[in-house]
């Protein structure tokens, strides 16, 4: 038998976040919080809340929030995307329980950075090669996933390395 064999979507709409993509809410049968200090050793890019009991992280582009009973997915391509990433978020919850006497749980709660941290491990020459009107921008952009460090051209001068790295490591966690 399966830790969780089924989730149930119960709500389809727009995404907030991009209009071209959809967001859903769906009910699970049963409370997976006991899961989630084990995704958190798992997934480098989750944020974890204890307290709040929950679990976010990000598969690409895509935001999963699950909570003790629900699960919410935001910025899926289509319907057919959304029910691809469920089956697989469900996957991976049922292989973390099976192999949770495997995992050390881990209690670190990960906090998103946010753009003001972002903006600190930045050059800060608002050179526009972006195509960002600051880096301020470039770095709330990058905070809400619709830019790429990649991007930003005088990071990738090697007297810009340091920065890379620490900035690489810092928005590891937005997935």
């Amino acid at each position: 038998m399966m830790f969780l064999e089924r989730i149930e979507v119960t709500w389809i709409g727009d995404c907030l976040a991009d209009a071209k993509k959809i967001r859903l809410k769906a009910r699970l049968p049963r409370d997976i919080s006991e899961v989630f200090l084990y995704l958190n050793a798992v997934l480098d890019n989750g944020l974890y809340n204890h307290h709040g009991r929950t679990f976010t992280f990000n598969k690409e582009f895509r935001r999963i929030n699950l909570y003790p009973e629900e699960l919410t997915l935001t910025k899926a391509l289509n319907t057919t995307d959304a029910f691809q990433v469920l089956d697989e978020t469900k996957a991976l919850i049922n292989e973390t329980y099976e192999n949770k006497d495997r995992i050390a749980p881990n209690y670190k709660k990960r906090v998103k950075p946010n753009a003001l941290q972002i903006y600190e491990l930045l050059p800060k020459t608002n050179c526009r090669q972006c195509e960002e009107p600051t880096c301020l921008a470039f770095a709330a952009k990058l905070l809400q996933g619709q830019q790429n460090i990649e991007n930003c051209g005088p990071l990738k001068e090697p007297a810009n390395s340091g920065l890379w790295e620490a900035l690489e490591e810092l928005v590891e966690v937005l997935g």
